[in-house]
This record gives structure tokens, sequence and C-alpha cells, in this order.
């Protein structure tokens, strides 16, 4: 089996750095601080207009704002990022039966091998795609369907943590689990421990 993976809130809990990365730009421009809820909705909501919603401005490109919070948000990715609780487990669980693995992510190409590195998990990934020249973002179903088209075994399964990721999922005609991390309350796609994602997987294996 192929399982692929979102990065950021899915693997890594990287809310923080999001959250420090956007409201520092925005007290550069004189603006109060965004709740980190508000600014996660706004991030993982398809159709938002990001740059509008976060800093005021219609479009990304102005002023270099998307390339602003790419800096900002390494420096604080740096600093505060962490595994969710369990990923090891599932990665090694996943390993352990033969399944190819990958990453698909909204973030950079050029920033995810620094990443993964830094929190011991690359060596888990036989590939690993962000976005970048030609590779459109979630949530197109593009990278999902290179990563499909390029794997191993006949069947694959993509695990996210958003809107986006769900509808990536579903237009690359993949099997969608979502990540909602120590939440309850959970819907029979969801999981809240490795526990959980790992007797979801075992379904299809």
């Amino acid at each position: 089996m192929n399982v692929f993976f979102d990065m950021d809130g899915t693997l890594i809990d990287s809310a923080n750095a999001i959250t420090c990365a956007v409201n520092e730009i925005r007290s550069k421009l004189n603006l109060s601080p965004l709740s980190r809820e508000d600014i996660l909705r706004h991030i993982n909501t398809p159709g938002t207009n990001g740059a509008k919603e976060l800093y005021g401005v219609e479009d990304w490109d102005l002023q270099g704002f998307k390339d602003g919070f790419e800096r900002y948000f390494l420096k604080h990715y740096e600093k505060s990022v962490v595994l969710f609780d369990g990923v090891l487990e599932i990665l090694d669980f996943l390993k352990k039966q033969g399944c190819y693995l990958a990453i698909a992510t909204n973030a950079p190409q050029n920033s995810l091998v620094t990443i993964l590195k830094r929190q011991n998990i690359l060596h888990y990934f036989d590939k690993i795609l962000g976005v970048s020249a030609g590779v459109e973002p979630k949530p197109s179903p593009m990278m999902l369907k290179l990563l499909k088209d390029e794997s191993p075994h006949p069947q694959s399964i993509f695990i996210g943590d958003s809107q986006k990721d769900r509808e990536a999922a579903k237009g690359a005609a993949l099997p969608y689990y979502h990540a909602r991390w120590y939440a309850k309350n959970l819907a029979p796609d969801e999981f809240s421990s490795a526990q959980e994602c790992i007797a979801l997987l075992k379904k299809h294996l």
C-alpha cells in the first residue's frame, strides 16, 4: 500500500509557528494580532483570499507578502515545531508493513528536506513533494495524482488535516483519513491518536 501524508497539522504541529509568523507581519503593518484559530481557518479554507483576510491586501504578490510569510514562518518553525505524539508509531508501523510512504504538502519544495531532517523523519519517506514551479498546491489533486502514478503499489491512501486535503483526495479519487489530534467526537474517517490511525489503516492492509 502507498500512504501519502500532508505535513503541517498532520505530522508536524506547526500551528504556533504559523500564528507567530502571521502576527509578526501584522505587527509590522500596525495591525492587531489574530487568534490562532482565526489564522488557521483562513489558511486551511479553500477559496479564501489569505492576503486580504490576514493582512488587508488583495494579492499574495503585492509587497512580497507570500515570500515574507515564508521567511518569518521558517524562522519560527525552527523554534517551535514538534511532531504530534504518535507520529513515529504510525510511521514505524507502516514501514514494517512494507508500505511506500510519501509527503504531499503545500509547503515549498525547497524547504522540505531541512524540515524533515530536523524532526528526524526524513528517512521514513520514499518521496517528498511540495509546491514548486509546475506543481499546484492543494486543494488541486495534482500532487496526489503525481504520487499515485509513480508509486509501486496499486492502492493509495491520503492522510491530512484540512478541507484542502480532503478536497485534494476527492479530486485524486483516493481514500482519505483526517487527523484531529487529541480531539473528541470524531467522524468515522477521523483519528485523534496513533492507535486510532493505525486501526483505520489496518482496514486496507
